[in-house]
């Protein structure tokens, strides 16, 4: 059963323009994917191209709220009763996307900056006298973990601190995870906004969101994601959308053919198994009706051509 969804997009390109003589952002696409955490695999599941300074609906339209539409009409559209969580990166860590997600009922799993303003919960003893009760117990500081709940792990070069703190900026209550490198010397904020959330589990779903990126990659290399030329926004949402839907396609079909395999999926051995049996059916054809397939014949090298754009001589 799948309860995870991830987002993420495609970085902007840029392309030159000669209209403006300079340099402008060019297309680029958000994609929402269901996450297989055992199988560590990515299915797309909604892609939308990301309005242009000047095409949003209205003009305090920001990015965040196109990104919450994207996931609420999804959401709504899919019926997805068994969706709990949302995994994204650090960008969409911040209180209007965060208050959008527990609108719908879901919990948020993504990155904070290293710096960002967490508050220790006061746990003591209730003071007396009139005012208002304690809330915060000061701010955090990664350089004392005494505070911080010390959790287990199997690598020795990776350490985990978990803790229940208070984001100043997003006015609600995380589950935080530092995850810290000692090998290398380098440290990472994850977060749920599920409290009850251990931190291995935000930590392996937290990973899981990278097969998206696979998405991008296969769709880039093998169903022509970048090698739309319509100008259309129409024509473009289709394209986008049919390349992705391709990837995601070719991979149920693996993981129809070889259950569990669907974690060793290559586009290209898919791409080239659907090929072979049309060229093998192709040279089928020629012997059966009599043709030569010797080097010096003419059907030789009309064979070596099936497929070319441009006729090739050896």
């Amino acid at each position: 059963m799948y309860r995870i969804l991830g987002r993420s997009e495609l970085p902007a390109r840029y392309r030159y323009t000669t209209s403006h003589s300079r340099t402008e952002k060019g297309l680029e696409i958000s994609v929402l994917a269901w996450l297989d955490i055992t199988d560590h695999c990515a299915y797309g599941l909604s892609v939308e191209p990301t309005p242009s300074t000047g095409e949003a609906p209205e003009p305090e339209t920001t990015r965040i709220d196109v990104y919450l539409d994207q996931l609420t009409h999804v959401v709504s559209a899919h019926h997805l009763r068994h969706l709990r969580y949302v995994i994204t990166d650090g960008y969409y860590s911040k209180q209007k996307f965060l208050g959008g997600v527990r609108a719908l009922g879901l919990e948020q799993i993504g990155k904070l900056r290293i710096d960002a303003n967490l508050r220790y919960l006061y746990q003591g003893p209730k003071r007396p006298g009139p005012g208002r009760p304690k809330t915060y117990d000061g701010k955090v500081h990664w350089d004392n973990l005494s505070r911080c709940e010390k959790v287990a792990t199997e690598d020795d070069d990776i350490a985990r601190y978990q803790q229940v703190l208070n984001h100043g900026q997003c006015q609600c209550n995380l589950s935080v995870v530092l995850v810290v490198d000692t090998k290398h010397h380098r440290s990472a904020v994850r977060f749920s906004t599920d409290v009850d959330l251990d931190a291995l589990t935000i930590y392996r779903y937290d990973k899981a969101r990278f097969p998206i990126e696979f998405l991008f990659r296969d769709a880039k290399q093998f169903t022509g994601l970048t090698d739309c030329q319509a100008r259309s926004q129409a024509k473009l949402n289709l394209h986008f959308n049919a390349s992705v839907s391709a990837v995601t396609l070719a991979k149920l079909e693996a993981r129809q053919q070889h259950g569990d395999a669907a974690s060793t999926f290559s586009m290209a051995s898919r791409k080239r198994r659907a090929c072979n049996p049309h060229l093998i059916e192709r040279i089928s054809q020629h012997v059966a009706q009599g043709h030569s397939l010797e080097k010096s014949s003419p059907d030789y090298e009309e064979l070596c051509n099936y497929g070319a754009i441009t006729e090739m001589a050896a």
